[in-house]
């Protein structure tokens, strides 16, 4: 079997393509488009061929969605110039309490030659 012929990745303006496939269409008006007879599945109030739809246009898109500030007198608002979790004030609901210490980070474990299981 031959090797399929060399298609560039682009053709130069206004030549023309130096390779069109068998049984390929190159109209796109969309008069081609033979939907055949009805299937025995499609409903018998429903037109066929069916109506093509539009397009639907995505005019702008949504806003990025940002969690509105807590008023002041809430137990976890977070004054200016502090963040949540790292620089909270001190007594702050969310910081940890004086005996407890942050989680600890946990590896995972690990066997004797090095890999770790999983």
């Amino acid at each position: 079997m031959p090797p399929p012929p060399f298609l560039p990745p682009f053709d130069p303006p206004g030549s023309e393509s130096p390779y069109v496939p068998e049984g390929s269409s190159t109209d796109d008006d969309g008069s081609s488009d033979d939907f055949g007879p009805r299937p025995p599945w499609w409903p018998e109030d429903f037109p066929w061929p069916p109506e093509p739809e539009e397009p639907t246009v995505i005019e702008s898109y949504p806003p990025i969605h940002t969690w509105p500030r807590l008023p002041p007198d809430h137990p976890y608002h977070v004054p200016p110039g502090h963040s949540a979790p790292d620089n909270l004030p001190p007594g702050h609901p969310g910081e940890h309490y004086p005996a407890m210490p942050p989680d600890p980070v946990i590896y995972p474990a690990s066997s004797e030659d090095g890999s770790t299981s999983g």
